[in-house]
């Protein structure tokens, strides 16, 4: 049954490939679904296939599987121009599966009206972007998880407005529980946002992902370890690229860990703008985290996420 669900997700994955075209970049319309949500993440270079919890909802739905109890998400990102990027999510465990919500918002300063003539006129105008995603996963088999979600989204410019609807999907396989692990997920898979007449068609991307974990230490009180996430993508506008995170955790306590981490984009426009670091704070109830990611000439991006959790911790299996 596994094999089978597999291979049915990899032909639709191919057929929506033949379809999102071989980059071209800004030929798609939502362009905030590309702006990486979580500080994790970020940290790790955006190679977030693996993820797990409620913070998966933005990268590969299939992740929701780690939630065991309830998790709340809260992820802050300052942007460039000025602008800002808050996102929400939830994710409950409900009989066999995780039920997740999810919303974000990207907002934008009130930039200035010049008429024809260039000449500046007393008014402004503004912009913003939402994007609502209601997700579930659940068990193929002993290792293996799958997730869908489905995702309202739409963009305001000045008095105009434009809806579209897409759809996420994805699965996560424990191929050493614990250990290796590897991720596969189709984002963005929808009709277009129209303004008025002209319609766009959405970021499309396909994921593959795994990651790695070494033990550095395997002593229960001072265990240290070290694991690699790496992703490759087929984005609509951007083409194929890759982003490789390494992080490295250490326990400070008997219910706290401190990890730092490092990442790295190859479709960023120059070398400095790939780079990103982070570091993160797990404790028993909650986890605090921060990422940093130049921009190169467009200036600083920062990340901070909070995670509460309620509830069993996640399983050795994820």
């Amino acid at each position: 049954m596994l094999k089978i669900c597999v291979l049915m997700f990899f032909s639709l994955a191919a057929a929506a490939s033949d379809c999102a075209g071989a980059g071209n970049e800004g030929v798609s319309g939502a362009q905030f679904l590309r702006i990486g949500v979580g500080a994790k993440a970020a940290g790790l270079g955006e190679a977030a296939s693996t993820l797990s919890g409620a913070q998966s909802i933005f990268y590969n739905p299939a992740g929701l599987a780690g939630v065991t109890g309830m998790e709340a998400y809260f992820s802050q990102v300052n942007w460039i121009l000025d602008s800002n990027y808050s996102n929400l999510a939830f994710a409950k465990r409900a009989g066999g599966g995780v039920f997740g919500l999810a919303a974000s918002y990207l907002s934008s300063p009130a930039t200035d009206k010049y008429d024809k003539f260039g000449t500046k006129l007393s008014e402004t105008y503004s912009a913003s972007d939402m994007a609502v995603t209601l997700g579930y996963s659940g068990r193929l088999a002993a290792r293996a998880n799958f997730g869908i979600s489905a995702k309202y989204i739409s963009s305001k410019l000045e008095d105009e407005a434009a809806t579209a609807l897409a759809f996420d999907a994805g699965v996560k396989y424990a191929a050493l529980p614990g250990k290796l692990v590897f991720g596969f997920a189709a984002q963005n898979v929808g009709g277009k946002l129209t303004y008025i007449n002209e319609g766009d068609a959405l970021p499309l991307n396909l994921k593959l992902g795994g990651q790695y974990l070494f033990n550095l230490d395997k002593n229960s009180a001072t265990r240290k370890d070290l694991t690699v996430f790496t992703d490759i993508n087929h984005m609509k506008d951007s083409g194929a690229y890759a982003n490789i995170g390494v992080d490295i955790t250490s326990v400070y306590d008997k219910d706290t860990t401190f990890s730092l981490r490092a990442g790295y984009r190859t479709n960023a426009g120059n070398k400095s703008a790939g780079l990103a670091a982070g570091l993160g704070i797990d404790m028993k109830s909650y986890n605090i985290e921060y990422a940093y990611a130049p921009m190169g000439d467009l200036g600083n991006t920062h990340r901070f996420s909070l995670t509460f959790k309620f509830g069993a911790r996640k399983t050795s299996a994820e």
